[in-house]
């Protein structure tokens, strides 16, 4: 389980002697909410370098004891040392709500981007070779042999300049300074990395005014598809992004929820503040909504869980013949399994995709066979809505015969809607 914390993680990477420390240290002075982690390293200290600001100074043995104990984010050996990023601190940061600034290599910076998808990382580069050849000399730190060996680790790094979000040519440093404050706040901007405008809300007749119910509240949604292997390759699943769930996971926090989500494989990024289980078969849902489901006071089950898996799974790659003959079996009902194994089971939002006029019909016997207290109708045959699609309309039928229809809107609007309505259900069921 990961938990991606409400302040934005920036990780500035590049070869010795770009400049990303000054560039880093330049946005923890320049914007309030940044702060910079201090790396912990087994180098010597140099001159003018200051303990708990510029770097941890370890030796050797300390620090690989604090490797073994989980203490760092990530870590490596780069040019004969030892470097780490504290994890307790870039945690606590971002849980409140701050910016946090690491200068790490590229190496360290691909392991943080596994573990913080959305961290936004950004290479710093020299305009050329000889300019990093002359910052390097001009340290006067490293022997011709160090120097070398720096240069070789460049060249390395640049070829993974594609996994970054963002690159800076650090040629002249007053314009590097402006362009990396241009792209802090652009990245501080995004509207996947902010609770939902006040503003708009302001802006609809009467207001969501069942939000409120949700603060305090704990809320497992479930969102993306899943899949079902064939072999070590191919699988069983379908069209669904896992931007609806992941729009619901958002609406709910930014309603003051403690929201859990359990995603299969995502087209969309995890939500910030949101911790994420990751799964993907429906049979590792089901286990991880076990573990998660107890205590908590409402399941939002958006996940577009496959309904068949194949009985035998082949290991290796089967090889191409004039035919396949795939024998499948159903998975598990999952709303059903938890009813039946989870001793007090919380209220459920289920979803039903149907197509067909008799779709909204089909979804009130979805609502009643799987005992859930509400089902959104998302109706499959409607162009530019639903799966593959960053828009959403439907219907959300409630278990005492009522129902509201949700007008077609963005995903993480209709999410809103959803997340409101459900609010003032449930507390209308508290007061009766």
């Amino acid at each position: 389980m990961s938990n991606n914390g409400r302040g934005r993680l920036f990780v500035l990477a590049g070869p010795s002697g770009s400049g990303k420390t000054t560039l880093a240290r330049h946005l923890v002075e320049t914007f309030r909410e940044a702060v910079f982690s201090v790396s912990a390293t087994t180098r010597p200290i140099r001159k003018g370098e200051r303990e708990n600001v510029d770097y941890l100074f370890m030796n050797e043995s300390e620090f690989r004891r604090k490797v073994e104990e989980g203490f760092f984010l990530e870590h490596a050996e780069v040019h004969g040392n030892l470097y780490g990023t504290p994890r307790r601190e870039v945690i606590r940061e971002l849980e409140a709500g701050r910016s946090v600034i690491l200068d790490i290599d590229v190496r360290g910076a691909l392991s943080v981007k596994k573990l913080f998808p959305r961290a936004e990382l950004i290479f710093i580069l020299p305009p050329g070779r000889d300019v990093l050849i002359r910052r390097l000399k001009a340290r006067n730190t490293d022997g011709d042999r160090n120097l070398e060996v720096r240069l070789e680790t460049a060249t390395w790094e640049v070829k993974w300049i594609g996994y970054f979000d963002f690159f800076l040519r650090n040629d002249d440093l007053e314009d590097s300074r402006k362009k990396i404050e241009a792209i802090f706040l652009g990245a501080s901007m995004k509207l996947d990395g902010i609770p939902f405008p006040g503003e708009i809300l302001e802006m609809v007749p009467g207001g969501l005014t069942g939000l409120g119910y949700w603060k305090g509240k704990r809320v497992v949604v479930t969102s993306g598809p899943t899949r079902e292997p064939i072999d070590s390759v191919r699988f069983i699943s379908n069209r669904s992004g896992g931007l609806m769930g992941r729009s619901l996971a958002r609406a709910f926090r930014d309603a003051g929820s403690e929201v859990i989500e359990v995603s299969g494989p995502s087209a969309v990024l995890p939500a910030w503040g949101v911790a994420t289980v990751n799964v993907e078969t429906a049979e590792e849902m089901l286990d991880a909504l076990l573990k998660v489901v107890p205590g908590a006071d409402l399941l939002v089950m958006s996940a577009a869980v496959s309904d068949f898996r194949p009985v035998e799974v082949v290991s290796g790659k089967l090889a191409r013949s004039g035919s396949l003959v795939v024998k499948m079996e159903a998975t598990p009902d999952i709303i059903i399994s938890l009813g039946e194994k989870v001793e007090t089971m919380c209220p459920v939002l289920a979803f039903a995709l149907e197509y067909g006029s008799d779709g909204v019909e089909k979804a009130w016997k979805k609502l009643k066979r799987k005992g859930a207290e509400a089902v959104f109708y998302n109706p499959g045959d409607v162009m530019g809505a639903g799966m593959e699609s960053g828009a959403n309309e439907g219907e959300l039928l409630f278990s005492d015969g009522s129902s509201m229809k949700v007008n077609r809107a963005s995903k993480r609007y209709v999410a809103m809607v959803i997340a409101s309505a459900m609010g003032d259900y449930m507390r209308r069921k508290d007061d009766s």
